[in-house]
């Protein structure tokens, strides 16, 4: 049976009415009023996967400045949807089905007058930029084109444009077929990444598996990779180099010392404003999404090369990026062009990220600038929070790897410290006193995962081997 996907609140939508009351007197650069950074009236946001931290952390940040905040996401306890700071809630089609997701998003852009739409995901960028002509129509926009995606999107590309910026990153292998990529597997030596050629519209959003070199039970895990790991049919037409792995030279210091530049740069590339953080716990721990980090220096000569990367590419509006801390190198792993997992730490540091997407939206590019620049000046005296984490999540993966035998209690109650010293100065990825729901859905949601797969879980928390490895 067809599930409908409409608006799953029952009272009327606050601050909605009055806005389209008022579409007609819209200009087309609206009044900007430079204290706060807003528009008025002001037009309402829909953000997507609500079930993801950086979009509850938009929707507080631009719901507090009083733009009505729209929430969609498939799964009901998607944390987000529960924020106070919601005006609407919406279950939509997931963008995997693309046709229905677009069909569904432009039926909602049309009865609110065109709201501003911003990437909250691979999945969703791809999805607007595949889309644009259709969306924009219904939609404000602040996000690159298809081609100047497609360079973040897809690894090998991404390897390709690293390169030409002058940074650096781990050695990458781009085979042209299956036979090539076996061949490949047997020939190096040490630990590899097999890894997705890009994660949108992937069925399983892998990260990618470890294997080690010259080990035909690694050529193997590398074949069952492919079969698990399914591209979009549609994308798979359209991109068929995609459906291959690319391979890379695998770091265990990813495990600790990955070092994250965060921040937003403008249409046009000439400001740019970052905060810098060392991502010093993830899940799964070889190759995962980032539990805790705390405040770093900004490497200024990485940073550079970063705005030349993206300035080469045309990239703008809010982006992460991702590096290998070596002795005496810094490998760029990855570069997402979209909101990101502790996108609240960097707004608490003096980021406006989510107001800054939302006004260049709506055409403000000169106050945009502005106070980018404002906010770069801004970071080098900022003593805002020191560290991000999500306490509850954290709580979780001590007790189970404690009971598991996966952490020796030295270690365990080393993270209870770190979380417990600065109270004051820890942003937690949910958890807000004036904003209690997000944090009650969150729990509900992870129990929910746990007991739905509990062997995947319990693999994440573990130190895993790699497969093809020594035992």
């Amino acid at each position: 049976m067809r599930r409908e996907y409409a608006n799953i609140k029952a009272s009327a939508i606050p601050d909605l009415k009055s806005y389209e009351s008022a579409t007609s007197s819209i200009a087309a650069a609206p009044h900007f009023t430079p204290g706060g950074l807003m528009s008025s009236p002001k037009r309402p946001v829909l953000l997507c996967d609500g079930g993801y931290y950086g979009t509850l952390a938009a929707a507080r940040t631009l719901g507090a400045d009083g733009v009505p905040v729209l929430i969609a996401d498939p799964n009901m306890l998607a944390p987000a949807l529960w924020s106070r700071q919601v005006a609407g809630r919406f279950r939509c089609p997931p963008a995997t089905d693309m046709k229905r997701f677009v069909n569904w998003a432009r039926t909602l852009g049309r009865r609110y007058s065109q709201p501003v739409i911003y990437p909250t995901s691979d999945d969703i960028s791809l999805v607007l930029a595949l889309h644009r002509r259709e969306l924009e129509r219904d939609f404000q926009f602040y996000q690159p084109d298809l081609d100047t995606l497609l360079n973040l999107l897809d690894k090998s590309k991404l390897a390709q444009v690293v390169r030409a910026a002058g940074l650096d990153m781990p050695d990458t292998w781009v085979p042209s077929n299956p036979n090539q990529a076996e061949e490949m597997i047997r020939d190096l030596s040490g630990y590899l990444l097999i890894k997705p050629r890009t994660q949108s519209l992937l069925n399983t959003h892998s990260k990618g598996t470890i294997v080690f070199g010259g080990r035909e039970n690694s050529v193997r895990t590398y074949t069952d990779f492919c079969r698990r790991n399914v591209l979009d049919p549609e994308l798979a037409t359209r991109f068929p180099d995609w459906t291959l792995p690319i391979i890379q030279r695998y770091h265990p210091e990813a495990v600790e010392k990955v070092y994250s530049i965060a921040g937003f740069i403008d249409r046009g590339g000439r400001n740019m404003a970052v905060r810098a953080a060392e991502k010093v716990l993830q899940l799964p721990s070889r190759l995962g999404t980032g539990l805790c980090f705390q405040s770093a220096p900004v490497d200024s000569g990485l940073a550079s090369g970063l705005q030349q990367l993206l300035q080469r590419i045309g990239y703008f509006g809010v982006f992460e990026a991702e590096f290998i801390r070596l002795p005496g190198r810094s490998l760029l792993i990855d570069i997402n062009g979209r909101l990101y997992n502790q996108l609240a730490f960097d707004v608490a540091r003096g980021l406006p990220l989510p107001t800054l997407f939302y006004e260049g939206a709506l055409g403000n590019d000169e106050a945009v600038a502005e106070a980018t620049a404002a906010a770069a000046a801004a970071g080098a005296d900022s003593t805002g929070p020191q560290a991000f984490c999500n306490r509850s999540r954290l709580a979780v993966l001590l007790g189970l790897r404690r009971v598991l035998g996966t952490m020796p209690r030295q270690e365990a109650g080393r993270w209870k410290e770190w979380c417990a010293a600065h109270p004051d100065s820890v942003i937690d990825a949910v958890a807000d006193r004036e904003d209690p729901w997000p944090r009650r859905f969150d729990r509900l949601r992870q129990l929910h995962s746990y007991l739905r797969h509990p062997r995947a879980f319990l693999r994440s928390t573990g130190y895993e081997q790699p497969q093809g490895a020594a035992s």
